[in-house]
């Protein structure tokens, strides 16, 4: 340990000075879990790799096993000067956001983008994003105050010793200065969650960030055993303790005893950082060696870096640009795709969809990222082949969990795939081997109880949804458990059909031929929410939404959502056909209907409302 003076302010640096005369061209390498391109040297570009694989070395030692979290595809764009980097910042009020670096994550991939000469200044943004990531991948359920103290805690990381060691945990001092000045309770920060006003709330968030920080940092650097503790804390938490009593149970006092402590430690001069010393240098390279992009590859990529943080404009032209120059490059065919998808031109993504899978069989990157743009395809528009683009997607990521078996985002967009073709097997299989690769992922588990419901197996379902609506630290997950919860509840409740002490083969004809009467506790209709018993005659998949058609007496009623994701799909019946596709209904299906009345501007004033839930009855059902 070392301490550090409040004063002594050490910054995040890279070290990558571009290399004088360094070519305009990019470059691509991969690492153990990301791919960098960028407009530098193969050995500049190997040095990001290197900084970033240490960080999430080092993030893994949080994990149970001390392995670093297998995360979503990482794609990293360096860019040597600040100039080059403008037009791919993101805008904010007109003007590009004055950013050094940023991290986004999105449904197929994670961004960074960095330009060498300004990454120092908010390398500290990239660290604590990319934190959430690891920390979320690995850990089941953490509390939201140590979420955001490690991710502040971590967000400091420096490499040194030529990538041999990092100083991690170095003090804040803007943090420090503001605890000085304000301070909450720390039973009002251990109560924190996603849904408090402490967490969401203008200066106090700023106060709850720096108090967050200021106890992780305290357990990680004052306790002898801190790292040990905090895991035998979320422990408690996961398994159902109040804050509170976890707090006391784990370290020896109440949050108001401790409290004069951790006031005590930010009164002080000085604050202690761990210096780490890896043991070796971390993979730098996987096998595959370093390639120099054709510049419409280049194009193709960095117009797709710009669609990602809404330069469309910007983004169609230099796509567009790239396809007429190289037609035959996946990259650009790929790209040009999402570009469709994205300008609600979804008529035209299909044929760059199949250019791009057909240029690049054997290619992870192109296989995986055009397979989850096929399933959004699904989703955004009226295809002609429904079970075929399905098909085609569900081979293309199959090819890329072949290719990256250790890729649990591959697996659980696999696992939707065999859902959508009622490969219920094998999509259990695909999301058992992603929760087992990143057991933080709630919706991993949410799409695994999802798959079970579908094989009528809501007995196996209800566990796992419980684990998440109690345990989950992710508003969003837990909620949707929640919902899921509820239909569940509302289970089919089967009574005998005769009460008769008669013997089943000895009942009376008439009674063996009725079927058991069933009785539906429905979903619960929520504030602002209706509901309607009817026939769904079609799913409509036009751009940007879903439409159910759901015939309602002598009317047709209409609701819609972003896509099949949004909506709660319940199922009171065993037949594989209760599931969601776009297309007629050759049979119509005796369905409950549930919709909020409010919907997005610009939506056809035929709809009603937003769909929330489709609920699938029994044939005979009655209501």
């Amino acid at each position: 340990m070392n301490g550090l003076r409040l004063a002594f302010w050490v910054a995040v640096t890279l070290c990558l000075a571009p290399a004088a005369g360094a070519e305009p061209r990019w470059t691509v390498v991969h690492s153990e879990s990301m791919t960098v391109m960028g407009d530098q040297s193969a050995n500049m570009l190997r040095d990001v790799a290197l900084e970033l694989e240490q960080f999430r070395a080092v993030l893994g030692l949080l994990s149970s096993n001390g392995k670093p979290a297998p995360t979503a595809p990482t794609l990293v764009y360096v860019f040597g000067t600040r100039k080059a980097f403008e037009p791919f910042l993101p805008v904010r009020k007109g003007k590009p956001a004055q950013l050094g670096g940023y991290f986004q994550r999105n449904v197929d991939t994670n961004t960074i983008a960095l330009s060498t000469d300004g990454f120092a200044d908010d390398a500290t943004v990239v660290f604590h994003e990319y934190s959430h990531l690891l920390v979320g991948t690995a850990v089941r359920s953490i509390p939201v105050w140590l979420n955001e103290g490690l991710a502040e805690y971590f967000s400091t990381f420096h490499l040194k010793a030529g990538g041999k060691g990092a100083n991690i945990g170095l003090a804040i001092g803007p943090h420090v200065q503001l605890l000085r000045q304000r301070f909450i309770p720390l039973s009002q920060l251990l109560a924190v969650d996603q849904s408090s006003e402490l967490y969401n709330e203008g200066e106090r968030r700023s106060i709850f960030y720096a108090e967050s920080w200021a106890l992780t940092h305290y357990l990680m650097t004052e306790l002898p055993s801190g790292q040990s503790l905090l895991n035998q804390y979320v422990s408690a938490i996961a398994g159902g303790a109040q804050p509170e009593q976890a707090f006391t149970a784990t370290f020896g006092m109440t949050p108001a005893a401790f409290e004069p402590k951790l006031r005590e430690y930010l009164r002080g001069l000085t604050f202690k950082a761990w210096v780490y010393t890896f043991e070796q240098r971390v993979q730098q390279e996987a096998p595959r060696p370093p390639r120099v992009l054709a510049p419409a590859e280049a194009e193709a990529w960095l117009g797709d870096l710009q669609l990602r943080i809404q330069r469309k404009d910007e983004a169609a032209r230099r796509i567009e640009g790239a396809v007429v120059a190289a037609p035959d490059n996946a990259a650009a065919q790929l790209m040009l795709a999402r570009l469709r998808l994205a300008q609600d031109r979804a008529d035209e993504a299909w044929a760059p969809l199949e250019a791009a899978l057909k240029l690049a069989p054997e290619d992870f990157d192109i296989q995986y990222r055009a397979g989850v743009a096929a399933l959004q395809y699904l989703d955004s528009a009226s295809a002609p082949r429904q079970v075929d683009v399905v098909q085609r997607a569900h081979d293309a990521l199959t090819k890329a969990a072949a290719s990256e078996p250790g890729s649990p985002d591959t697996l659980a967009w696999l696992a939707y795939a065999s859902m959508r073709l009622q490969a219920w097997d094998e999509g259990a299989s695909a999301i058992a081997r992603a929760i087992q690769l990143a057991p933080g992922r709630a919706e991993f588990r949410i799409r695994q109880a999802d798959i079970m419901i579908l094989r009528g197996l809501p007995n196996v379902a209800r566990p796992m949804l419980m684990d998440i609506a109690q345990r989950s630290a992710d508003k969003v997950a837990a909620d949707s458990a929640r919902r899921r919860l509820e239909a569940l509840d509302a289970a089919v409740s089967r009574t005998p059909a005769a009460t008769s002490p008669v013997a089943p083969a000895e009942a009376p004809a008439a009674s063996r031929r009725e079927a058991p009467r069933v009785r539906l506790d429905l979903r619960r209709v929520r504030d602002g929410e209706q509901r309607a018993f009817g026939r769904l005659t079609s799913v409509e998949c036009i751009a940007g939404r879903v439409q159910f058609h759901v015939k309602v007496e002598d009317r047709d009623v209409v609701t819609a959502a972003a896509g099949f994701a949004d909506v709660d799909l319940v199922q009171y019946t065993e037949s594989k056909e209760s599931t969601l596709r776009c297309g007629a209904r050759v049979a119509p299906d005796p369905v409950y209907i549930t919709w909020r009345a409010d919907k997005p501007q610009g939506w056809p004033n035929e709809l009603v409302g937003v769909a929330v839930a489709v609920e699938f009855l029994p044939l005979d059902f009655v209501p």
